[in-house]
Order: C-alpha cells, then sequence, then structure tokens
C-alpha cells in the first residue's frame, strides 16, 4: 500500500518548489495547508500551525502570492517519488 500522502498531493507531481514563510495572499485568508499531509500553514501562532516551509507557485502564476504548500518532512519523504525539484529561496524566506 502506498504512501496516502502521495494520492493527496498527486496535482503537484513535477512541481518546482522553493522554502518561504508563509504569508496569506489575501487579508481574509485564513490559513493553507499541506498538500500531503494537511497541517496547517498559518500567520497566526497555534498548536501544530506552521509558518515556513515549501511553496510552488506552478498553479497560480497568473495570481502572485498564491502557493500550493508543502512542510518540511513531506518534501523531504515524497520528493523523488513526487519529482519535485528546488528553486532558490525567496526573498521573502
Amino acid at each position: 500500500m502506498g504512501d496516502w500522502r502521495v494520492d493527496n498531493a498527486e496535482f503537484t507531481k513535477g512541481f518546482a518548489f522553493s522554502w518561504r514563510r508563509y504569508i496569506a495572499p489575501r487579508p481574509s485568508w485564513d490559513h493553507d495547508h499541506c498538500e500531503g499531509c494537511m497541517v496547517k500553514f498559518a500567520q497566526y501562532e497555534g498548536e501544530d500551525i506552521l509558518h515556513e516551509g515549501y511553496a510552488s507557485d506552478d498553479r497560480y502564476k497568473e495570481r502572485p502570492g498564491y502557493f500550493d504548500w508543502v512542510c518540511a518532512d513531506c518534501f523531504r519523504d515524497l520528493k523523488a517519488e513526487m519529482a519535485w525539484t528546488l528553486t532558490a529561496p525567496s526573498s521573502d524566506a
């Protein structure tokens, strides 16, 4: 049986990611989730909240500030199977 996180993140196969600090794409945006394990990314403090991770704008090139997020654990564990690549860190990292 395969890793359930791969099923969750299947649409990101082949994406390029960079390490970024999480910033909501607009003021009313509350949080995002890791595309693999669903851990929460947000700007506020809380239990199990991440503030940095791997972000891909591959789906959102026309919408600056919108990203697909992957936590460090999922990126490490799934990078090869998902054919993810790493780009240079962003200037807001």
